[in-house]
């Protein structure tokens, strides 16, 4: 079987789109992280390393969510008991939050290696 030219052309372009998309995906991983912010109706997802501030629609009114300094928190929400306010803030990849009456929920994702592990198992 010989190669031809348009084999090796095939071959080197394979290749680069490979490399390309390995550096790129390192890069992303390389991020601080970011979070997932889920309704109802939509999925909104933010990185960690930009501030700002995320007003949310609900069943029982608005969610704000701020992110600030590399953390994610529940900052007021129109439900009664303002549990998920008090959930504090959540940085770390898989760590979540929830508001159950306006049924938002955002959690943090990134580099699998900052996970910590909360139980060992045998």
């Amino acid at each position: 079987m010989k190669l031809r030219i348009f084999d090796v052309i095939a071959l080197i372009f394979s290749l680069g789109v490979f490399l390309l998309f390995t550096i790129y995906g390192r890069s992303v991983n390389q991020d601080e992280g970011y979070v997932i912010i889920e309704t109802e109706d939509d999925q909104l997802i933010y990185p960690l390393s930009e501030d700002r501030d995320i007003r949310v629609e609900g069943p029982v009114g608005e969610s704000l969510i701020r992110i600030d300094h590399g953390t994610a928190r529940f900052e007021s929400s129109d439900c009664d008991d303002d549990l998920c306010v008090h959930m504090g803030e959540i940085h770390g990849a898989g760590e979540w939050a929830a508001c159950l009456p306006n049924r938002v929920f955002l959690y943090t994702g990134g580099n699998e290696d900052d996970r910590e592990v909360d139980a060992g198992v045998y």
